[in-house]
């Protein structure tokens, strides 16, 4: 006797705080059929979960800060900025293929934000317990790991997929004013944009339920509005189990409590995060993620800057983040600001319109996701470890330019 995906995810829907609840009428019919225990069966299809559906994410000062559990099932906090969510996984005898999905449109915001969907831990102390209600004499509480072997651990956010909102996409790509700004190699301005992320490494550390975050970066009260979902893609019976991954979330600066701030100390020193492994961690590899960010010109969004990640004191990764293919997503971007500027083309000077949106940038253009670089680490036996990254360009925290790093970084490795 199998669940069917239909079954599931209905079902996922009405009970989403755990998995097991699916199970309670399939155990008597396993007993009645004489079966020896009772245990969730595995699905052999395949399953989206419907974490959002045309959901209003929006700045909303007192309507939801620190609310109680909405109807919808989310929990909103920072002022609606970030919201909270269980929901029951799955359960496949095989690792299953594992994909994050999101949809959105601008319900009116015309700017282009951060964004992220992300999971919160479940073992230790998580954003929740600690990014909300911070210690005001930590200059950047809750953004690394945190590990004394007692239940005041602390493990950042992992994030399962980045993304930047678009300028406008979907509420201003109507508008006919706007539409007198469209380059004549763009047939039609998006009504939305979509992001895919492939997590299936990630599934043992999902767990029977996964706590959802979904964070934007908007201050304004018309927002967004979002589709996110989880599909999950059954592999046959038949194929070779792989070894059991373990996941450990190290770093996120990104500013997603009320209490945080944006994290600029990389103008003045490397960010190092000591990792104690209690069991040898083999094929290890370093999931690393990052944009930069901070206006007017000459801040850190607009100025490459080279990372240097060492770990245990040896080089493991130099390079810049930069995006120079951001005009490529200008169909997303109805409302970025356009201006003429003076080119030159064959000997021949030409008035060339410029969009805000088509800019070169650090990692991330309006209307990408940004995905993680994997970086090999190789066994690595029981103990301390250090991971360091330094940004020695990064430029200083200032009110006109306001420069900081969102930085996000896991470890991965197989168990034997």
């Amino acid at each position: 006797m199998k669940l069917t995906a239909e079954f599931t995810s209905s079902m996922t829907k009405l009970f989403p705080q755990s998995r097991w609840l699916l199970t309670g009428s399939l155990c008597l019919a396993l007993v009645l059929s004489t079966l020896p225990a009772c245990q969730p069966p595995a699905l052999e299809s395949s399953v989206r979960l419907e974490c959002m559906q045309k959901m209003h994410v929006n700045f909303a000062p007192g309507a939801n800060w620190d609310s109680l559990t909405a109807l919808d099932g989310w929990q909103r906090w920072d002022n609606g900025r970030v919201l909270t969510q269980s929901f029951a996984v799955p359960f496949y005898r095989v690792r299953p293929k594992i994909t994050a999905e999101i949809t959105l449109q601008s319900a009116g915001d015309p700017w282009d934000k951060s964004g992220s969907l992300m999971l919160l831990p479940e073992a230790a102390s998580s954003l929740l317990d600690v990014g909300f209600t911070a210690d005001t004499l930590s200059e950047f509480p809750g953004i690394t790991l945190e590990q004394t072997g007692s239940s005041t651990d602390y493990a950042p956010t992992l994030e399962l997929l980045r993304f930047i909102t678009p300028f406008g996409v979907g509420h201003f790509s109507q508008v006919e004013r706007i539409d007198e700004y469209r380059p004549v190699y763009i047939p039609r301005w998006e009504d939305s944009v979509h992001w895919e992320s492939d997590i299936s490494h990630l599934w043992e550390t999902l767990g029977d339920t996964m706590t959802l975050g979904v964070y934007l970066d908007t201050w304004t009260p018309e927002g967004y509005t979002l589709d996110v979902g989880v599909r999950f893609e059954a592999k046959p019976a038949t194929v070779v189990t792989a070894p059991s991954l373990r996941t450990i979330a190290l770093v996120n600066t990104t500013k997603f409590g009320s209490e945080q701030h944006h994290y600029d100390a990389f103008s003045r020193s490397a960010l190092t995060v000591p990792v104690t492994l209690n069991e040898t961690a083999y094929n290890a590899a370093l999931h690393y993620t990052v944009t930069g960010h901070g206006g007017h010109g000459e801040g850190d969004e607009f100025v490459p800057c080279e990372h240097q990640l060492t770990w245990n004191g040896d080089s493991c990764l130099t390079f810049t983040p930069w995006r120079d293919d951001c005009a490529s997503f200008r169909r997303f971007n109805p409302s970025s600001g356009v201006w003429m500027d003076r080119t030159f083309w064959r000997g021949d000077s030409l008035d060339e319109r410029i969009a805000s949106s088509d800019l070169s940038r650090t990692g991330w253009c309006p209307g990408s996701q940004v995905d993680p670089l994997e970086i090999p680490l190789g066994d690595l036996p029981p103990g301390v470890h250090e991971l360091s990254i330094a940004v020695p360009a990064a430029q200083p925290f200032s009110d006109s330019e306001m420069n900081f790093w969102n930085v996000a970084a896991y470890l991965t490795y197989e168990v034997h």
